[in-house]
Parts: C-alpha cells; sequence; structure tokens
C-alpha cells in the first residue's frame, strides 16, 4: 500500500490508488475505521450520475483498476466528499487544499483569473500578502497540499493484532493448533 506522505516530497505525482487511500484516511471515523468498498459503492448510488460496483471500487483501491471512466472518477469522488480533479492522473491535481478551495469558494476562483496576465513578482505580491492575512487571523502561514487524518484515527485500535507476514501468520497457526 502506498503511503501519501512516502510520495508528497518526490516530486512525482501521486497515484490513483495513493489519492484513494488519502481520502479514506481522511474520512475515517473516531474510532479509526475507514469507510469499506461496500459503503462507498453505496454511497455513488446515492449520488446522479453513475453507480459503481462495489467490485469496481476494489479495483481502484487495490490498484488493479488505473483507466477508470469519468463518470467512475465523479462517482468515488463525491461518495469520498472530495473534488473529482483530485482523482485525475498528474501533479497539478495532487493539490487536494487548493483543489477543495477552488470548488467551494466562487471568491477564490474570482482571484485566480483575476491573476491572469500579472507578471510573477505582483503574484508572489499577493501571496505575500495573504501570509500576512493568515499570520493576523492566527492561522498558520503554510497549508498542506492534503490536510493532515484527523487526531487520533492513526493510532492502533484495540483487538486482535494484525499479522504483518506469512511467517507471523503460520506461527499464530501453529501456536493455535498446539493449544498456546
Amino acid at each position: 500500500m502506498t503511503d501519501v506522505a512516502d510520495t508528497q516530497d518526490t516530486g512525482q505525482a501521486l497515484s490513483l490508488q495513493a489519492k484513494l487511500i488519502a481520502l479514506l484516511r481522511l474520512r475515517r471515523d473516531p474510532d479509526g475505521f475507514t469507510p469499506s468498498a461496500r459503503d462507498i459503492a453505496n454511497a455513488t448510488r446515492k449520488a446522479p450520475g453513475a453507480s459503481v460496483s462495489h467490485g469496481q471500487v476494489t479495483s481502484l483501491f487495490n490498484g488493479s483498476s488505473g483507466n477508470p471512466t469519468t463518470s467512475t472518477i465523479g462517482a468515488v469522488a463525491d461518495a469520498l466528499g472530495a473534488p473529482a480533479a483530485f482523482l485525475l492522473p498528474g501533479a497539478e491535481w495532487d493539490d487536494l487544499t487548493a483543489l477543495s478551495v477552488f470548488v467551494s469558494r466562487p471568491e477564490a476562483r474570482e482571484v485566480l483569473r483575476l491573476m491572469l496576465g500579472l507578471e510573477v513578482q505582483d503574484i508572489l505580491e499577493i501571496s505575500s500578502t495573504l501570509r500576512e492575512i493568515r499570520r493576523r487571523e492566527g492561522l498558520p502561514e503554510d497549508v498542506p497540499a492534503i490536510p493532515p487524518p484527523p487526531p487520533g484515527v492513526d493510532q492502533p485500535r484495540e483487538g486482535r493484532p494484525r499479522r504483518r507476514s506469512l511467517h507471523e501468520a503460520a506461527e499464530r497457526a501453529a501456536d493455535y493448533l498446539e493449544g498456546r
């Protein structure tokens, strides 16, 4: 499984699978559980447009389906509460935070349109002003491209420990058979 943190600093575009994993991490419930493929498939049926089967969702998440249709991308993104553009290939679509602002805030789209034709130094001045406003409002100056998951969701859950290898599974089975 690809970890989003491992791919962010390499300059490489995130894979569809890595983006889906990031969205799942952001959608964990307070107990640390992520939506299942069946939950996501069911959520696609509630939205207008294409409905996505459980099998299609599973193949997207395990990386075996690398070329889904636009309607599939739209339905899965909607089910996960993300802009569909985030699931497109290419590094220019890897900024979930910027895409979310773009989709949800018409004012932000207007600001971007107004930047058309400006020189680089003018855009840098706008960026500096925005950082100053964020500092004044008590917000961090830098905003991550993919928001961190809610606190505590990456903590191990109580319950049966997960086996990490075939060797560990074999040891556990042998212990069980021998009554240990």
